[in-house]
């Protein structure tokens, strides 16, 4: 009788998830888990070949030396070994410019292609919460976990901004920062002049 319960169990989770991520059944124990909408985080250190020289300037050599977990599971990423070109999109599930901006920086990863990254941090935030917003809105891009807000309190210190969201870095392929927008939600005519006026990319 357990058996037909956890079956039926399953089955209803199952046409509950509809497009909410990828349900996968455990294979011992017939549960079911709902899989991480977020890309994973391989090769964010590895620098775009062919990327354009930048010719603005240099914010900040480097991004800080913060280890954070992706929120697709397992990685841990060191920003200070990060390359681009990137967008780093600094959000909150929480934040409602956030909601507003983070369809148009997932429209600008789909067209971007391999020409540069997009990566998000979500940032004082439960993970379970973020993992609902990314599929209540349908994006996907790989994203890393700061609950405890340490990467926009770094650039703060930095005096790159002040220490609210939505945030927007751009690195170049060395990984140094060559602007920073923050506080408005961008649309996608401001992302794109934005990228292009720092990082010199330009996406179609």
């Amino acid at each position: 009788m357990r058996r037909v319960v956890r079956a039926a169990a399953a089955a209803i989770a199952l046409a509950l998830a509809g497009c909410a991520g990828t349900p996968e059944i455990t294979a011992t124990t017939g549960d079911v888990v709902i899989a991480s909408p977020f890309a994973d985080c391989t090769g964010l250190t590895s620098p775009i070949t062919g990327a354009p020289e930048p010719a603005g300037d240099v914010l900040l050599e480097r991004l800080p030396e913060l280890e954070l977990s992706c929120l697709n599971g397992g990685d841990i990423v060191e920003l200070s070994a990060l390359r681009g070109p990137a967008v780093i999109n600094l959000w909150g599930s929480w934040c409602g410019p956030c909601r507003a901006e983070l369809p148009v920086v997932q429209a600008y990863a789909d067209r971007a292609g391999d020409r540069l990254r997009v990566l998000g941090v979500d940032t004082g935030d439960r993970q379970s919460t973020a993992e609902d917003l990314g599929r209540e809105l349908g994006f996907r891009f790989p994203s890393l976990f700061d609950p405890n807000k340490e990467l926009l309190t770094a650039l703060s210190v930095a005096e790159l901004g002040a220490p609210g969201l939505p945030t927007t870095v751009l690195i170049d392929a060395d990984g140094r920062v060559r602007g920073v927008h923050q506080t408005t939600a961008l649309d996608e005519a401001g992302l794109d002049r934005f990228v292009r006026d720092h990082l010199g990319v330009t996406v179609s």
